[in-house]
């Protein structure tokens, strides 16, 4: 089977929302890079400064959603953005990131792709010794824990006293904050995602890192997913974008929980989120922190 990978150079500003209209066209996949050494060019142009690159990738016969890139980029960005496609085989669609993809370090994790695992745990340093590590192959799923809003909540979450507590992951992509949070002895974690290849990543990744499926359970949904809505957290995370968080704040407001963290809200869009948990959620904002335009919100309802 082959697949179209659509290379895109796209304005920082326009890049969350062009991810969340990836999201609703259903693609077969795509992955925001931050250190590409490939980013394109214009004929005759050194590399676009300021802008995201995203590689996107679709299925054989989705001729609609390509189209609709273009005439989204023609349409927000004309004179800025850049895209170029090839075909790719199989093989290369599954492989494609792992040239980029190399372990690192955040707040009390290191995250190392899986295919790396046996060399970092042979070769590893005296002072990764007390680090939790998490195995990730994060596929086509969103979740390499290089983007920004990734690392904000893997940094947070080694904060916070998860010992014994039930954590809804709302959004899990690839698995990688769900397999953080069980690695720091929580009781139980629920983790949805409304991609069905996010739910294999996760699941597979659950099991690379030999954590009980009923401690993490893996299943396919969003926040009206029945065990989201019945079950009572004491922890709600959700790294989603601020257009998909602002369409689902009544149901985020009506999940059991009275302890929230948020990302994936760009900077410009903060406060008006915050005056949506205000408004709609109730409660206050426990702790705030930014990375590149990105923010984290943990928020709390008493």
């Amino acid at each position: 089977m082959k697949y179209k990978e659509i290379r895109v150079s796209i304005p920082k500003d326009f890049a969350e929302e062009f991810s969340a209209y990836l999201d609703e066209w259903q693609v077969a996949g795509y992955y925001e890079i931050l250190f590409d050494r490939e980013e394109p060019r214009k004929p005759g142009e050194e590399i676009i400064s300021d802008n995201t690159p995203i590689r996107v990738y679709l299925a054989e016969d989705d001729v609609q959603s390509e189209a609709k890139i273009w005439i989204y980029l023609q349409t927000v960005a004309p004179e800025n953005s850049f895209a170029e496609s090839r075909w790719i085989e199989t093989k290369e669609y599954e492989e494609a990131y792992k040239e980029f993809y190399k372990p690192f370090s955040v707040g009390v994790f290191w995250v190392v792709p899986t295919w790396e695992k046996e060399d970092w745990e042979k070769n590893k340093k005296s002072e990764q010794e007390t680090s939790v590590p998490v195995y990730i192959n994060p596929g086509l799923a969103f979740g390499t824990g290089h983007h920004e809003t990734t690392r904000l909540v893997l940094s947070r979450l080694g904060s916070i006293d998860l010992k014994g507590k039930k954590v809804a992951d709302i959004g899990a992509g690839s698995g990688i904050l769900s397999v953080a949070a069980a690695k720091l002895n929580v009781s139980k974690i629920i983790a949805v995602d409304i991609d069905p290849n996010a739910v294999r990543s996760s699941t597979f990744n659950r099991d690379e890192n030999g954590i009980s499926p009923e401690v993490l359970v893996v299943e396919e949904g969003g926040f009206d997913h029945p065990k989201i809505n019945s079950e009572t957290f004491d922890l709600c995370v959700a790294n989603i974008t601020f257009a998909v968080l602002k369409a689902n704040m009544e149901k985020i407001a009506g999940l059991h929980t009275d302890h929230f963290l948020f990302s994936g809200v760009i900077t410009e869009r903060k406060e008006e989120f915050l005056e949506l948990l205000s408004s709609q959620v109730g409660g206050k904002l426990l702790y705030e922190t930014s990375w590149n335009g990105w923010e984290l919100i943990e928020w709390a309802r008493k």
